[in-house]
């Protein structure tokens, strides 16, 4: 993996850490009412919240490992992506109980913690290591760049529809994408490190 992609995965990482600053000490984040106010009438982006639920992504998931395992003998593959996705989620609800932040009043319907966003967090995860495992099948960088940025917007539309439905602050939105791609760009950098 190019070094533009790995080493901002350090620096998302580094502002996760400032971002769980701020919320663990209670600290005024002042773009989350802002943001809250003002995409909530986005109604259409909450078809996008499925794409995040743990029957998508786990689904998706084993789909990838019968992908790399049937199709291309790539155990490694195998076990980066169970190491990510299923490391990702359990991580996210250790975080989420460590920050222990209640979720919006109108959330009246979600269990749990707020912080950060598991639809935005193993989301991430999961389409970005999907679109990587996919990319490397195509040898046109047209190709490759449009399974990732494909992968990058249903991303980020799962973290925006958990915003429009009032299920998360913005913050928890931001902090998932942020910790998820910190993940992402480490398996993965892992994995292309591993001894042949």
């Amino acid at each position: 993996m190019k070094k533009i992609i790995y080493i901002p995965g350090i620096f998302s990482f580094i502002l996760f850490l400032a971002l769980a600053h701020f919320v663990f000490h209670e600290l005024s984040i002042p773009w989350d009412p802002y943001l809250a106010e003002n995409l909530t009438h986005l109604k259409f982006i909450k078809i996008f919240s499925v794409a995040g639920t743990e029957l998508v992504i786990g689904g998706g998931s084993i789909l990838l490992i019968l992908y790399l395992w049937r199709v291309k003998k790539d155990f490694a593959g195998i076990l980066t992506v169970v190491v990510a996705v299923a490391g990702s989620n359990v991580l996210n609800k250790v975080i989420k109980n460590l920050m222990e932040r209640e979720r919006p009043a109108a959330a009246l319907e979600e269990d749990g913690f707020s912080f950060p966003s598991g639809h935005a967090m193993v989301g991430m995860v999961f389409y970005l290591t999907a679109a990587y495992y996919l990319s490397r099948e195509f040898s046109s960088v047209k190709v490759k760049w449009g399974i990732c940025i494909l992968a990058l917007l249903i991303t980020v539309l799962t973290g925006m529809s958990r915003i429009v439905e009032q299920a998360h602050y913005p913050s928890d939105v931001l902090a998932g994408f942020l910790i998820g791609y910190s993940i992402f760009t480490l398996t993965t950098f892992l994995y292309e490190k591993r001894p042949d």
